[in-house]
């Protein structure tokens, strides 16, 4: 669900400064000339060096695979002449020298990394060349790594990481700076579906969303950003994650939904994929064509013509035959001799009794989560099973009590 994965904390964050850009951003020195409208590009190491140049002196530049185009082209770009003496010093300090060519930040951006912040460019980036894009000191992941070692130590132990996470960091960070808290390129859902395509076309498409996808902290409402134990990248596993949220009454466009964990507590003969703690067998967790989020079609009401297809949420799991055949020894246990009681209920072209009629999705206190009573309009009507050994019987409020048994009763002996 699907969804889906969404980042909040970051890997380049932890020394995130909140505030305007222009506070955050060292201005240029005056006598420097105007920021170029497109980055300047690295250049690779020159192949000859001209006499009397700085590289003539300073050849390890040349080694570099990829070079700094002012040290390529013209140090005093960077570096000016102090008197007569073979004495350099930096045009202008720290940043204010870097954003004379480079513009790192936004008068929207409320959020600074923290090396940014104070004008610490170097921290990052090599001034003159190196073997890594963007003249960065290491590549992707392993170049935050050296400060976030908290971060580090969770990804070694961690037994899923989101893909991005040890690669690089910046496919959902921005390194200097952005109007979204933690330095995100962008904020909410939309940062998890400029990846996760797929999921954002499942839920524009679907006719029911899960509140927890639109609300909230949407996608990391029940997904980690950057590490987890469970796939995919959840916070827990999928029972106790929904019950997190489904431990009250939920309002839905189909109406309210129960304390589904206060009602597994007191119901506790449980359904198939409620004792294996599965909630996305039956149910998609960001969005669905059917209520209630059901992976397949499953009738609403009480009553309902029979037709395959409108099963096909139980048939997942169950039998097809177990409504469809009319007399058997094997295939439901929910017989009266050979008589399939299951199609007899279930198997009529007109008021057809749904699974609903009888059993409860969830859990029940009866044995094959037989219901005790059932919505009939404003009437709770009552099912009265009672198990028997080899058999059982009913008392419904729709018919007179009846029992049934698998096998046929011995006739006594004169």
């Amino acid at each position: 669900m699907f969804a889906a994965a969404a980042l909040a904390g970051s890997l380049v964050a932890a020394h995130t400064i909140a505030g305007t850009a222009p506070q955050a951003t060292v201005q240029a020195a005056p006598t420097r000339p105007a920021p170029p409208t497109q980055e300047v590009l690295p250049r690779k190491a020159p192949t000859t060096v001209a006499p009397g140049s700085c590289l003539q002196c300073h050849d390890a530049l040349t080694k570099q695979v990829i070079v700094h185009a002012p040290a390529a082209d013209d140090c005093s770009i960077c570096h000016t002449q102090q008197g007569k003496e073979h004495r350099f010093t930096l045009a202008a300090p720290g940043a204010a020298l870097c954003t004379t060519c480079h513009t790192v930040t936004t008068p929207s951006d409320k959020f600074v990394h923290g090396p940014v912040a104070v004008g610490d460019c170097m921290t990052c980036h090599d001034p003159h060349g190196g073997a890594n894009p963007k003249l960065l000191r290491a590549k992707g992941s392993a170049l935050c790594e050296t400060c976030h070692v908290e971060m580090k130590a969770r990804l070694a132990e961690s037994r899923f990481q989101h893909a991005p996470v040890p690669e690089d960091c910046t496919k959902c960070h921005n390194p200097h700076s952005s109007p979204f808290k933690y330095q995100l390129r962008s904020e909410g859902a939309s940062l998890c579906f400029s990846c996760h395509k797929d999921v954002e076309r499942g839920i524009a498409g679907a006719a029911v969303k899960h509140d927890a996808v639109t609300m909230g902290r949407q996608c990391l409402n029940c997904h980690k950003a950057h590490t987890a134990d469970i796939r995919p990248q959840l916070r827990g596993a999928t029972m106790p994650l929904c019950l997190k949220c489904h431990d009250r009454e939920v309002a839905a466009p189909g109406g309210t939904l129960p304390n589904i964990k206060a009602w597994l507590a007191a119901n506790p003969v449980a359904h198939g994929p409620i004792r294996q703690q599965d909630c996305a067998a039956c149910h998609k967790p960001h969005g669905s064509e059917n209520f209630r989020l059901l992976k397949q079609d499953y009738p609403p009401k009480f009553y309902s013509p029979f037709d395959p297809q409108n099963y096909e949420l139980c048939f997942l799991c169950h039998q097809p035959d177990l409504v469809k055949v009319e007399r058997t020894t094997t295939v439901t246990g929910f017989r009266d001799g050979d008589r399939n009681l299951h199609f007899l209920h279930v198997n009529r072209p007109e008021k057809g009794r749904t699974c609903r009629a009888c059993h409860e999705v969830h859990s029940s206190t009866k044995p094959k989560h037989i219901r005790e009573n059932v919505p009939y309009g404003s009437w709770a009507l009552p099912i009265n099973y009672e198990s028997a050994e080899g058999g059982g019987r009913c008392a419904p409020g729709c018919h007179m009590p009846v029992e049934y048994r698998r096998a046929p009763k011995e006739t006594p002996k004169s």
